[in-house]
């Protein structure tokens, strides 16, 4: 399957990066106003205030989130005086060096896929320089770090055999108080075994399966990228408000057989889709691929998925999918090819900011995108201002001699800085204490106070039933007077 970051999905999602410059942004509007007009919108200013308000998860959502346990990890005990430690043993504890998991991703067939990843910095710098810079001010919320490292690619025959390694490193040869970052893939026997050996995971990813799926692992937060169901129902909504889906139009949903896509579209999106009145011309599902070699035979597939739609009269292409980039990639080079240009509605799993340079022009003026993600999803100059967690990210790197000026170096710095600021606010609210338990109920207890360096305004929110944290969108589509994507005015909430 075309899908979990093989190296075109490392270089269409994880590597489209940016952060922020000082330009301007276009004036924004809540969704439902009219935006079928493609211009940039002139009068740039930034926006202040109170964001389109972010509704509730899907109803019926399961909690993902664990209460603290009872005894000296617990929220309470570390705060108090009393209890059976003294002071002295309680400012030991939270003190003490802790180890800490990142994994890092190795993009040896991106070539192979004629990606092209940019990087002038690695993400190995990236850890290095952060860890280093912690240390140098006491550590992590006062606890010195430990790193240990584990090594995946998405060119691996493997991809479950390189995350039980990095599982059994993690948690067997040594023993990480959390891990934090990126990882390329949802792999649920990876999540299943720091869950049982109660290891908080604050991931990056933009493999982020459903409901169902996420239930089951209540020590994961998905940072960067809403559950499979809110993001499928903003692309609608988004297409809806902007008048690219309307009553006449002819979907094809190419869907997967991985974790929680085939439930997500049977229990959520394809009823929700029917409910809008919108016509499901055709629907292709892949398969779910466990390593390089199965990725070449399902991009193969194109072919047959443009013959399918095409028959059945499809005008507009949606990707209800755990990858969307790579499908884009392939499909869109494919159809140009066959002489097809149909419309196509994607989120920011789709990273339009390399697109704009990877597929062709005809192609790239067809995608409408509904992104919360500036960093996957614009070019530099349209970056909105830098605000202050990214400029304290930056400023930790250059300290260390680290300087990103690529749009892959940033993807590589956010998405790390990230992790661990959000570590580090929750365990300045469990006064150090590192217990998994503890750890998740400060994370849901942050609400919408942390300022992300990701997220579109720097917007993220977090519940006791919702762990995964974008709540808000904007519209991007293809400007052909700088043959890039841009921001426009709509704004989608991710409800």
């Amino acid at each position: 399957m075309i899908r979990r970051g093989v190296g075109a999905a490392v270089a269409l999602a994880l590597l489209a990066a940016a952060c922020g410059s000082t330009v301007n942004r276009p004036r924004q509007t809540a969704v439902g106003a009219s935006d079928k007009g493609l211009a940039p919108e002139p009068g740039a200013a930034s926006v202040g205030g109170q964001a389109a308000a972010a509704g509730p998860g899907p109803q019926g959502a399961a909690t993902p989130g664990a209460a603290p346990a009872n005894g000296g990890g617990t929220l309470a005990s570390t705060s108090g005086s009393g209890g059976s430690r003294s002071a002295a043993q309680r400012t030991a504890a939270a003190n003490r060096p802790i180890e800490l998991g990142f994994v890092r991703t190795g993009v040896s067939n991106a070539a192979a896929f004629g990606a092209s990843i940019g990087n002038t910095i690695t993400e190995a710098d990236v850890d290095a320089a952060l860890v280093a810079a912690f240390n140098d001010g006491g550590g992590i919320a006062g606890h010195p770090i430990v790193p240990v490292y584990a090594d995946t690619d998405t060119g691996s025959a493997s991809w479950d055999a390189d995350y039980a390694a990095a599982c059994a490193k993690f948690t067997q040869d040594h023993h990480v108080a959390a891990v934090l970052g990126y990882v390329f893939a949802h792999e649920p026997a990876f999540e299943s075994c720091l869950s049982q050996k109660g290891v908080p995971h604050l991931s990056t990813t933009t493999a982020v399966p459903d409901t169902a799926e996420l239930v089951k692992y209540p020590l994961l937060f998905a940072l960067s990228t809403p559950r499979m169901e809110r993001r499928s129902i903003e692309k609608i909504d988004g297409g809806l408000a902007t008048g690219i889906l309307t009553k006449t139009s002819r979907l094809g949903i190419m869907t997967d057989s991985c974790p929680g896509t085939q439930k997500a579209w049977t229990g959520t999106t394809r009823p929700y889709i029917e409910a809008k009145g919108l016509t499901i011309a055709s629907v292709f599902e892949l398969g779910c691929a466990h390593g390089a070699g199965d990725v070449s035979t399902e991009a193969g597939q194109a072919g047959n998925l443009i013959l399918q739609f095409r028959t059945a009269g499809v005008d507009r292409v949606l990707f209800m999918a755990v990858s969307e980039g790579p499908p884009t990639f392939v499909v869109a080079n494919a159809a140009e090819a066959q002489g097809w240009h149909p419309l196509y509605v994607l989120s920011s799993l789709a990273g339009t900011a390399v697109l704009a340079g990877q597929i062709p022009p005809d192609q790239a003026a067809n995608v409408h995108e509904y992104g919360w993600l500036p960093m996957l999803d614009v070019n530099p100059p349209q970056w909105p201002p830098t605000n202050a967690t990214q400029q304290r990210c930056i400023s930790m790197l250059k300290k260390k001699g680290i300087n990103p000026s690529s749009a892959a170096d940033y993807s590589y710095a956010f998405n790390v800085c990230d992790a661990m600021f959000v570590y580090e606010a929750a365990l300045k609210a469990t006064a150090g204490s590192t217990d998994g338990p503890s750890v998740v109920a400060a994370v849901e207890a942050l609400g919408s106070s942390y300022v992300s360096a990701m997220m579109l305004d720097g917007r993220s929110k977090f519940t006791h039933s919702q762990h995964d944290a974008p709540y808000l969108a904007r519209y991007v589509a293809w400007d052909g007077g700088c043959s890039c994507f841009t921001y426009r005015q709509t704004l989608v909430p991710i409800t």
